[in-house]
């Protein structure tokens, strides 16, 4: 994991899903194209991720781990990326 950003921070917006948003946050930490990183779908179900922000009326988030990062998603889709 060196010489990767320690912490980048992406928010969904209207014009990429928040899998596309996800898989954009860690390639940038990875200073790689979207393209070299393995599927989301190798460390959390992508159809679930979105639904659980998009349907939450909540506040709260869901963390996992891809690609060698701790990824957390606020309901609010903040996209929070850490080594």
């Amino acid at each position: 994991m060196s010489g990767r950003s320690p912490t980048v921070i992406e928010v969904h917006g209207t014009d990429q899903s928040i899998v596309t948003a996800v898989v954009r946050a860690v390639a940038t930490a990875e200073r790689q194209p979207v393209e070299t990183l393995p599927p989301l779908a190798d460390s959390i179900n992508p159809d679930a991720l979105a639904a659980c922000i998009a349907d939450s009326n909540t506040s709260g988030h869901v963390a996992f781990d891809y690609s060698g990062y701790r990824v957390v998603v606020d309901t609010d889709g903040t996209v929070t990326v850490d080594e």
